[in-house]
């Protein structure tokens, strides 16, 4: 009895699927046209309206509902290109910085390379600090008249290369 019950209401859910197709077909809209995810939201559509029990279609919310997945689909796919666009120019700055990078990094190698050791540097400059010292020692030492007359010892030295 049950199974009579069963096989009734897949020949009225048959039919009603039928009367449906007609029906867009007559307002010039066929299944084969839709997306497969335009059919799962159908799906949806149609499991909300069994589940609600609304079996009255209407052509002008069908339009509306495929009009609205439509530009949300179109969004997406724009919303998709400016990411990837900004995706590339990211990887290109990173691409860039690990140039950069790289760059600097042989710069260092190179001034490492390069480097004096402290010690060494502290060596040198005790070693001039040291002859500095001397020097300045020397020439304490060495008299030299008050009045020195620097127009007077190139006149003698011209003198001298004259000879």
């Amino acid at each position: 009895m049950e199974n009579l019950k069963v096989q009734e209401e897949i020949k009225e859910l048959k039919a009603l699927g039928q009367h449906y197709e007609k029906q867009l077909k007559l307002a010039g809209i066929d299944l084969s046209d839709f997306s497969e995810d335009d059919m799962a939201l159908l799906d949806n559509c149609v499991d909300l309206a069994a589940d609600s029990h609304i079996h009255a279609l209407r052509l002008n919310y069908l339009r509306n509902f495929y009009c609205a997945k439509k530009m949300d689909s179109i969004e997406n796919k724009l919303t998709k290109a400016k990411r990837q666009i900004e995706l590339r120019k990211v990887m290109s700055d990173i691409d860039k910085a690990a140039r950069d990078v790289a760059v600097l990094e042989r710069y260092k190698s190179a001034a490492e390379a390069r480097l004096i050791p402290e010690s060494e540097v502290l060596q040198k400059t005790n070693a001039l600090l040291a002859t500095k010292q001397g020097l300045l020692d020397r020439q304490k030492g060495f008299d030299t008249p008050k009045e020195l007359s620097i127009e007077g010892i190139i006149n003698k030295v011209d003198s001298l290369d004259r000879r």
